[in-house]
């Protein structure tokens, strides 16, 4: 995985649930050039720390012996844009 789209765990109940947390800073790179006058998060980067923060949550269970991929997602609603200074939190329940 090249890129990590979480900062940090906040809570993490091996098998059960997590929540991560993820700063959006004006000093991340895609920032700089996703819209030059208005900087923000691409939502497909939004559903990737998503995917990442219940990946890390199913692959911690079974030990990491199997690679975990988000299959499908039949919908995603964002009612705002993550803009710099933002902090997003991210929940997954198994």
């Amino acid at each position: 995985m090249r890129w990590i789209w979480i900062d940090r765990f906040l809570e993490f109940e091996s098998g059960r649930r997590a929540r991560a947390l993820k700063n959006v800073s004006l000093a991340e790179e895609h920032l700089q050039e996703h819209f030059y006058s208005y900087p923000v998060m691409p939502n497909s980067l939004i559903v990737e720390g998503i995917a990442q923060t219940g990946g890390l949550l199913v692959g911690e269970h079974n030990h990491f012996r199997h690679p975990v991929v988000l299959a499908k997602l039949p919908k995603a609603v964002f009612h705002f844009a993550a803009l710099p200074g933002d902090q997003l939190i991210y929940d997954a329940t198994l």
